[in-house]
């Protein structure tokens, strides 16, 4: 099983989907998960309360920004009773959206049978409450442990799919609008080769209110003789991300 551990982050594709779609481009009530988070799984002493017959505990932490949710992170204790064939027991994990609430979802054991490796299965989950905007919360669906050994242990993913209802919340998947991004015409001496331009982008969220724009260039760049292609973006707490782009032409007079 897992005997060392080193933490390598993984870039992991993920998509959220919702159901009964508002006009406003919301959901309420239900979201539908298909999320993979990276994630580092940590041997150690096995916590009060675990299964008896567990003989290998492992902290699993991870974190990924999750559209619809926001920043989210998850903590859980894996838990293994090793032999010939593995055992898989069940678990409880926490995800926490930052500044939002959590959720608590059961993870079960798996199907009761042994495995030949811990490090890869799918098994269901229920998600048995919550706090925050999220209480209340139900719903479920399955977990896919994806993972492999490094230099100290091992490192990889959990996917989940399924359901997740909270009575009255509606999910925001409606990114901020971008104002300001206007392309524009510079006129500098004949001598000239660089120019500092300034502009002013902004960004408002109808639930998050006015939020903060990147800018590559940013405002007050020196730009060149010719046409730049300046490229922004805004997200708000719900991971929702708006871009919008502009040109700024510099000419000699």
């Amino acid at each position: 099983m897992e005997k060392r551990l080193y933490w390598a982050a993984v870039g992991i594709a993920l998509t959220c989907a919702t159901l009964a779609p508002l006009a406003s481009g919301r959901a309420t009530g239900t979201f539908s998960l298909d999320v993979a988070i990276p994630m580092a799984s940590t041997p150690g002493s096995c916590p009060p309360g675990s299964p008896p017959d567990a003989d290998f505990c492992a902290a699993r932490t991870g974190s990924w920004a999750i559209r619809g949710l926001g920043q989210v992170s998850e903590t859980y204790t894996f838990f293994v009773k090793e032999g010939d064939c593995d055992r898989v027991f069940e678990t409880r994990v926490r995800l926490e959206v930052a500044g939002k609430g959590e959720l608590q979802l059961a993870v079960e054991r798996y199907g009761g049978e042994c495995v030949s490796s811990a490090l890869n299965l799918s098994r269901g989950f229920t998600i048995t409450g919550g706090s925050g905007i999220y209480a209340g919360a139900s719903g479920g669906g399955a977990v896919n442990h994806r993972f492999s050994y490094t230099m100290s242990g091992s490192a990889g993913s959990d996917t989940w799919t399924g359901t997740l209802t909270v009575p009255g919340l509606e999910f925001d998947l409606t990114p901020p609008t971008i104002t300001g991004a206007t392309s524009k015409v510079v006129r500098v001496p004949r001598k000239a080769k660089r120019v500092r331009v300034k502009f002013s982008v902004a960004a408002a969220d109808l639930v998050d209110g006015a939020r903060p724009v990147a800018c590559k260039p940013k405002s007050a760049s020196r730009f060149k003789i010719g046409r730049t292609t300046v490229r922004c973006s805004a997200t708000d707490t719900s991971e929702n991300t708006q871009t919008a782009q502009f040109a700024v032409t510099v000419r000699r007079r």
